[in-house]
């Protein structure tokens, strides 16, 4: 996330550390554990405790990052004939904003800093005095 998401539904943001001008974006990492956990993570941006105080979530300030499908063990020789029958079954790997990408490959996403100008209120300025978004 290159901004914070700040909404009533998330009072701290989805992602409260990052800023619109620094060319940096969060990258939230959250592995190895089970579904409960995840969705007392989940429901934890819905408070103002720290979301990401869970030993199975990271958090990370990057410019750019790529990922790619893991593919189950063993399928070093067939990689690409999994990774091509998994997309024809309709099991897409990835899930971007709500639209599933039929290709099962590498997802390369990138800050593009001074891309557009922006005019307004200094966003930092909005964070101290307290102000409220009722986007949703």
């Amino acid at each position: 996330m290159a901004i914070p998401c700040l909404c009533s539904m998330a009072p701290r943001g989805l992602a409260p550390n990052t800023r619109l001008n620094n060319g940096s974006m969060a990258l939230i990492v959250v592995q190895n554990t089970s579904r409960t956990e995840f969705i007392k993570h989940l429901k934890r941006y819905a408070s103002v405790k720290n979301q990401f105080n869970f030993p199975f979530v990271e958090t990370y300030t990057v410019q750019e990052v790529k990922l790619q499908p893991r593919c189950k063990s063993g399928l070093d020789a067939k990689e690409n004939t999994y990774l091509n029958a998994t997309s024809a079954e309709g099991n897409y790997p990835w899930n971007i904003d709500g639209d599933l990408m039929e290709e099962a490959s590498e997802v390369h996403v990138r800050v593009h800093p001074q891309l557009i100008n922006l005019y307004g209120v200094n966003t930092d300025d909005l964070e101290s005095s307290k102000a409220t978004c009722n986007c949703m």
